[in-house]
């Protein structure tokens, strides 16, 4: 869980995919803390969110390759529960793994601001349940390897 740990928290753009009697695709800036909750903003109003707010559960994917070597590919595909961060001490941690993986944001991403922009925007937890970790290096030719969470 080392390795697949060490992926995630060497990312910054996950996609998600929600669903609420349609599908849904979207980006977002996102980082992992220690217990492998991964972190996003996002605004209340955007598509994805109302999903969310909807249908807690998600299916979300990181990906990386090396464009000089395509048997150099590394990646994850996921499910979990996706919430809006309410609670005060969760919260400050998942704005401190923000800081971590995006130190421009340090002065604007704020607990005053997350509660008061005019956007609406608010930070979001993904809990994974499931996660396929596929790292051509690491696991060779068996390519990938399946975690529970």
């Amino acid at each position: 869980m080392k390795d697949l740990l060490k992926f995630l928290q060497s990312q910054r753009l996950i996609t998600i995919a929600s669903y609420n009697n349609d599908l849904w695709i979207s980006n977002a800036y996102a980082c992992t803390g220690d217990n492998f909750n991964i972190y996003f903003i996002s605004p209340t109003k955007a598509t994805h969110s109302k999903y969310i707010e909807a249908n807690s559960n998600i299916v979300f994917s990181f990906s990386w390759f090396d464009p000089k070597n395509l048997s150099n590919r590394k990646g994850v595909q996921g499910k979990g529960t996706c919430k809006m961060v309410k609670n005060p001490v969760e919260l400050a941690k998942g704005i401190k793994h923000m800081y971590d993986s995006f130190p421009e944001m340090r002065d604007i991403l704020t607990l005053k601001w997350i509660s008061e922009n005019v956007w609406g925007t608010k930070l979001w937890v993904i809990k994974p349940t499931y996660i396929k970790h596929w790292n051509d290096e690491i696991y060779g030719e068996e390519e990938n390897k399946e975690f529970k969470f």
